[in-house]
């Protein structure tokens, strides 16, 4: 309840569960929050994001047929912006990790993939300084 909320997007897995996730400001910059909805009710929201570098745009979420489920967000740090990723292994949230290395520029619109076993997928646009390009990593 600390400021305005925006950006929700969510997963359902093959059993009925789902797993939100949104930006929301805490009055000086945006955060990644997610939530899980168990089958009958909601959990406590969850802040997976906890790098206070910068704000955070465009968040993404996927659920494999398991619960487990990938959260991928841009977000700002510092001198340009950089995508994130946290995994939920069905009952906890781990820690938020870079995912791409390029330092050439800026990186946006991060989409993601999972399959039945837990593979994900994630791509994002970056600018190289010269042409935007297409990126992507795989998480096993």
């Amino acid at each position: 309840n600390d400021g305005d909320a925006d950006s929700p997007q969510i997963a359902i897995d093959s059993s009925g569960n789902a797993v939100a996730v949104w930006r929301q400001s805490d009055g000086a910059r945006d955060n990644i929050w997610a939530n899980r909805f168990d089958g009958s009710s909601w959990g406590s929201a969850a802040l997976i994001e906890t790098d206070n570098t910068g704000s955070t745009y465009q968040p993404q979420i996927a659920v494999d047929s398991n619960g487990n489920a990938l959260a991928v967000w841009a977000q700002s740090g510092g001198t340009r912006v950089n995508i994130r990723a946290n995994r939920f292994n069905g009952s906890n949230w781990g820690n938020a990790v870079l995912i791409e290395t390029n330092n050439d520029g800026d990186a946006d619109s991060p989409q993601i993939a999972i399959d039945s076993s837990g593979n994900a997928l994630v791509v994002w646009r970056q600018y190289d300084g010269t042409r935007t390009n297409i990126w992507a990593n795989r998480f096993e």
